[in-house]
């Protein structure tokens, strides 16, 4: 009696150890687990960048930047009313996103914005690189005005997209972070 009881706690754990090791083929989950990854490593290379240049403080605490403001663009706007300025001022349809992120400077002397969506279908895509786009001139007219040299960086901006995934970057090396974009594909 105690053999098959052995017996089948050793097979039930079987099965459930084969269970749990099946390839997930939901697709939106791993779409998700794709945009926050791409999301975790732009963070580190931020924060990377930050100790080559000799900060040592630490800028990545608890998956947060230090020095910069991050906002859930599908969150709900009362929740964060960022969210409005940001949707507003990009011209930004939010039900065509199933995720979107904007990482910005927390200081008004440091250009750096870095705005990563993904659409909720393909033909999405389009709209969402106008909106971009229309980002993008917003901020080479007030960088013109206000602190020229921060013009060239906006200037050098990068937009990208791959699949459903789009990816705005100014930022003082946009080529690192464009980078970790295309190697997530």
């Amino acid at each position: 009696m105690r053999k098959l009881k052995v017996m089948t706690i050793i097979m039930f754990l079987v099965l459930v150890a084969g269970c749990t090791n099946q390839p997930n083929n939901d697709k939106e989950d791993s779409d998700t687990a794709s945009f926050d990854t791409i999301l975790v490593d732009v963070k580190e290379q931020i924060a990377q960048s930050f100790k080559d240049d000799g900060v040592e403080e630490e800028v990545l605490v608890d998956g947060k930047l230090t020095f910069y403001w991050e906002t859930d663009l599908t969150a709900s706007e009362e929740s964060d009313p960022a969210i409005a300025i940001w949707v507003e001022k990009m011209g930004l349809n939010k039900e065509e996103i199933v995720n979107g992120t904007v990482i910005a400077a927390m200081m008004n002397v440091n250009a750096d914005e870095i705005i990563l969506l993904e659409a909720k279908d393909e033909k999405d895509v389009a709209s969402l690189k106008s909106a971009l786009e229309k980002e993008l001139e917003g901020q080479i007219q007030t960088w013109k005005q206000y602190l020229p040299d921060q013009l060239e960086k906006v200037e050098n901006n990068i937009i990208t997209t791959n699949g459903k995934y789009l990816m705005y970057i100014t930022y003082s090396n946009p080529e690192k972070i464009e980078k970790i974009f295309k190697d997530s594909f």
